[in-house]
């Protein structure tokens, strides 16, 4: 049997990309997120669920409030924060399954293993926004995937990963279309670049990131 701690420290990290018909499944759910009241609703808006995988079918868990410890986020940590569920239509797509599929085996994540996931808007509107306004952070998980669909009339917003809280990034790029990166949140810190609309106008990249600890 491996031990968690070998669990934990195993894996490091993985990139991929999902379909291209995924992604055209998945990006025009992103048009309708609700508004967000906490401190980061001027420049994300959010949804929030919670699922299980078995055998490959995702099953819904009760909705829960999301909160952060503020060593872990000093941003907003200590909130807590309630989200609206992710819409069902997107729950039963097949491209919505596939984001779990590859977390799930990428990270060794196991079946009936709590899988929380968040779908984000970061936009821009004629000024700069943070992507990760908690600067070079950890989750507080033991894995974590960021899946990056599209980004629209932007630039920046290069995902970081880092081997340290003051360490430069291992790996910065500005992942789109479905690309992602799937990564031991024990191990890694990460950040993002602020984003800034191209012409002025509102720009936006739109995000998934699941994230999970492993049964013990």
């Amino acid at each position: 049997m491996i031990s968690e701690k070998s669990q934990n420290t195993s894996f490091y990290l993985e990139l991929g990309q999902l379909t291209a018909e995924s992604v055209n499944h998945l990006a025009p759910s992103f048009d309708h997120l609700p508004p967000n009241p906490y401190a980061d609703g001027e420049f994300r808006l959010r949804r929030y669920s919670r699922f299980t995988v078995e055998q490959g079918a995702l099953n819904r868990l009760p909705m829960q409030t999301f909160v952060q410890d503020k060593s872990i986020n000093h941003f907003q940590g200590d909130v807590v924060r309630s989200y609206e569920e992710i819409d069902d239509s997107i729950v039963r797509d097949d491209a919505f399954v596939e984001l779990f599929q590859h977390f799930q085996t990428m990270a060794n994540v196991a079946d009936g293993t709590p899988i929380e996931v968040h779908q984000l808007r970061i936009f821009a509107d004629h000024k700069s926004a943070e992507v990760a306004p908690e600067g070079v952070h950890q989750d507080g998980f033991d894995r974590i995937g960021i899946y990056v669909m599209q980004r629209h009339n932007i630039e920046g917003g290069s995902i970081n990963v880092h081997l340290d809280k003051n360490s430069p990034a291992l790996i910065s790029h500005h992942f789109d279309k479905g690309e992602f990166v799937v990564l031991n949140d024990r191990k890694f810190f990460h950040s993002a670049q602020p984003i800034q609309p191209t012409n002025g106008d509102k720009g936006y990249m739109d995000v998934f990131v699941l994230t999970a600890n492993l049964v013990h």
